[in-house]
């Protein structure tokens, strides 16, 4: 998980086919000034909206965009288009699902076996749970994309919350993946 914008551009720039170097120089400056920019020295700025933007073009990666949801507490799902899954595709899905529930069931009694679950197994456990549902939300939208529903159809609109009367509450999530009660 991204938690930081920094991290969010040095996982861009491992990406990036040439690394740092590659990424500096398709953004047209030299490895001394994409420095200066990501750690401000020398009195420059910090990367605009749309340099960071065309790292996570070039790079191929959404860690930019993990790092907005996580900053703002949401979640980012991978969304599928219809007739491009197969119930091969979507198989793996569900394996990848009941992988990372056992991971997180692991982990909870691990953590919970000494009685505390202290601030390491409280971030462990939110990530494995993070992932648990970007799996399965991904899953259960390429099984609707399977059968010809796209993320416009209404059978998907429930993933839009609009507090309508009768929905469930919904639960902001702090910086770190819990929630803010």
């Amino acid at each position: 998980m991204v938690d930081n914008i920094k991290t969010a551009i040095r996982e861009m720039c491992k990406a990036h086919k040439y690394g740092r170097l590659g990424m500096a120089d398709d953004m047209g400056m030299s490895i001394d000034q994409f420095h200066n920019h990501l750690y401000q020295k020398c009195g420059s700025r910090f990367f605009t909206v749309q340099e960071l933007e065309r790292m996570e073009d070039l790079s191929g990666t959404s860690y930019l965009a993990e790092y907005f949801a996580a900053r703002s507490g949401k979640l980012l799902v991978d969304m599928p288009v219809p007739g491009g899954v197969d119930k091969v595709e979507l198989y793996d899905i569900e394996m990848q699902v009941a992988a990372t529930a056992g991971d997180l069931a692991t982990a909870k009694l691990k953590a919970a076996a000494d009685g505390v679950i202290d601030n390491s197994e409280r971030k462990a456990l939110s990530d494995l749970f993070s992932k648990k549902l970007r799996h399965q939300i991904h899953g259960f939208m390429g099984f609707l994309a399977l059968y010809g529903a796209g993320v416009s159809d209404q059978a998907v609109d429930f993933f839009v919350a609009t507090n309508r009367k009768g929905d469930a509450p919904s639960v902001q999530l702090g910086t770190s993946g819990a929630p803010i009660l």
